[in-house]
């Protein structure tokens, strides 16, 4: 474990003056978030909390994202971040929602399958053969949980496991991530969600590398992410808006509404070159993109700073830039970039939030959220 001061000095000839202070800043976000206490329901095993006080606890993807970025200066931290969650896998491979501090749970409903690719990541950076061989298993378990229960024809869509049609699908809305988003106002079930291919993607890469690393087979995952690769690029560009989107997956009709996860193809490095330069055009575009990278396009007519209906959330703004510089849109990504790193310096004295109005440059909800911070420093470091 490095300390703060320990691991701001391996970027003090790398990084300006404003980034140090966003790294210091994101840090203590983070540090003030960690629970460490026996009286929890996982034990004394340290965990990031999104936010402390008033219902916190650990979250699915969150826990991913926490432990990725603080694998940099705590190893201890990162993995305890991922076995305990994972501990919590129900019998049937799904990781759950969340675990409260109180000791509820909420298991009818996951979060995007981004934890094996946390796995990978936190090997990566500590290379613990123990850490990686004893997720693998529950990796295996997940990714079957997602084949068995949300996949058709080849292809994933976000669900519950009962009542998935009540309150208006909440709970898939909840396991997308993207709770009140517009790309499931006309039902999210009956939609192979655009982002959920990728990030299934990512999965199937991610299991193929850690079978390599343990000496197992990794060929089945490779020609799993291949296979679904192709499919991808089959299924989810709409050549009328030159852009990837979610679409209906009984009448084949594409959403009309971008997002940030239409970037997710160049997130995983799927996209053609010819559709990436039309991303990229999108990216640049200021009614639709520029430079706030919010979660609803700025001229679509349910633009709205309600949440996930405009707002700009630094997780999937995130995946777009690096998306965008992997491709070669050193330009696009770096002015987006600088955008929002810009907007969270400048809020720094009211704290770092849990979103974003990219139009008033003002941050709203949760003032101290933690995968806003762990987001902070990978875009720094990008």
């Amino acid at each position: 474990m490095l300390t703060k001061e320990e691991w701001l000095k391996k970027y003090e000839n790398y990084c300006n003056q404003r980034e140090m202070m966003l790294l210091n800043a994101a840090y203590d976000v983070l540090k003030k978030n960690t629970i460490e206490s026996d009286d929890a329901p996982w034990g004394a095993s340290p965990v990031i909390s999104p936010w402390t006080g008033y219902n916190e606890g650990i979250w699915n993807w969150d826990s991913a994202f926490h432990a990725m970025t603080v694998c940099r200066y705590d190893e201890r931290l990162a993995k305890s971040c991922i076995d305990t969650f994972v501990k919590y896998m129900l019998p049937n491979g799904l990781l759950p929602d969340v675990i409260w501090y109180n000791g509820n749970m909420e298991k009818n409903f996951g979060k995007p399958p981004v934890m094996p690719w946390a796995v990978l990541t936190v090997f990566e950076r500590t290379r613990d053969m123990d850490f990686l061989r004893r997720n693998y298993d529950a990796m295996i378990a997940n990714a079957r949980f997602w084949e068995e229960n949300r996949m058709d024809k080849g292809l994933f869509f976000y669900s519950a496991q009962s009542d998935p049609y009540a309150d208006n699908s909440l709970h898939p809305r909840y396991e997308s991530g993207w709770d009140n988003s517009p790309r499931w106002d006309n039902g999210i079930i009956n939609l192979w969600a655009i982002d959920l291919n990728c990030f299934m993607v990512l999965l199937y890469r991610s299991m193929a590398k850690i079978a390599y690393y343990l000496g197992e087979d990794a060929q089945a995952w490779q020609q799993k992410e291949a296979v679904l690769s192709r499919l991808i690029e089959a299924t989810f560009f709409d050549e009328s808006q030159q852009a990837y989107v979610d679409r209906d997956r009984q009448t084949g009709e594409f959403s009309k509404i971008l997002s940030p996860a239409s970037f997710m193809p160049l997130f995983v490095g799927i996209a053609s070159q010819e559709r990436a330069d039309a991303m990229n055009q999108l990216a640049r575009d200021p009614k639709k993109f520029y430079p706030g990278m919010p979660t609803v396009s700025y001229d679509s007519p349910m633009f709205s700073r309600d949440y996930w209906r405009g707002q700009t959330w630094l997780n999937v703004a995130y995946f777009a830039v690096k998306g965008l510089l992997d491709y070669g849109y050193e330009q696009t990504a770096t002015e987006i970039k600088k955008f929002l790193l810009d907007m969270i310096y400048d809020e720094l004295p009211r704290g770092m939030f849990e979103n974003y109005d990219s139009i008033r440059r003002y941050g709203r909800f949760c003032p101290a959220f933690s995968w806003t911070a762990a987001f902070v420093i990978e875009l720094v470091l990008m």
